[in-house]
């Protein structure tokens, strides 16, 4: 009789977690349809659910064998929409990725991808042009000239890249 219980327990647990897991897929894939997440930040998301950290990461296991969640595609995608779009340098691309919790190794290799493709020289220039149309280094004031550095800084380019836009 007491066997008989414990097996009843043990399946009542089970059939709960089984539920559980199930409710937590179902909010991941709703979460991830509408726009791709890294784990780290699907994670945060069903813990703010309430959900218990085990099912947390059954779910993340299964969305990753299953290719729902793939944080080195979420992060190219990522980088190549800031580097594209929002313009900014690599640096900034970096902070963004480790915030969104990417793995160190998958940052490494996404930014060496876009150091072979794109030139952060060019993509400086362009908004500093852009933003400051009639701004001529040669000519321009101290006042001026430490506008568009902190700018470019803000943006994400390195200090080297900044000296070279500003003697072109």
């Amino acid at each position: 009789m007491t066997r008989l219980k414990l097996d009843l327990s043990e399946n009542k647990q089970e059939i709960k977690e089984e539920e559980e897991f199930k409710k937590a897929k179902g909010i991941a894939l709703r979460i991830l349809a509408r726009c791709s997440r890294s784990s780290k930040e699907l994670k945060e998301r069903l813990i703010q659910k309430g959900f218990d950290s085990q099912v947390i990461e059954r779910v993340l296991v299964f969305l990753n064998d299953r290719g729902y969640l793939n944080d080195l595609d979420y992060a190219q995608r990522l980088a190549m929409r800031l580097l594209e779009n929002k313009k900014v340098g690599f640096a900034r691309i970096e902070a963004i990725l480790k915030e969104r919790g990417i793995p160190p190794e998958f940052i490494a290799a996404v930014l060496s991808q876009l150091k072979e493709n794109y030139s952060e020289i060019k993509t400086a220039f362009q908004i500093m042009e852009r933003r400051f149309s009639n701004f001529e280094p040669q000519r321009a004031t101290i006042k001026e000239r430490n506008r568009v550095i902190r700018f470019l800084q803000q943006r994400g380019f390195s200090w080297e890249t900044i000296a070279q836009v500003l003697k072109k």
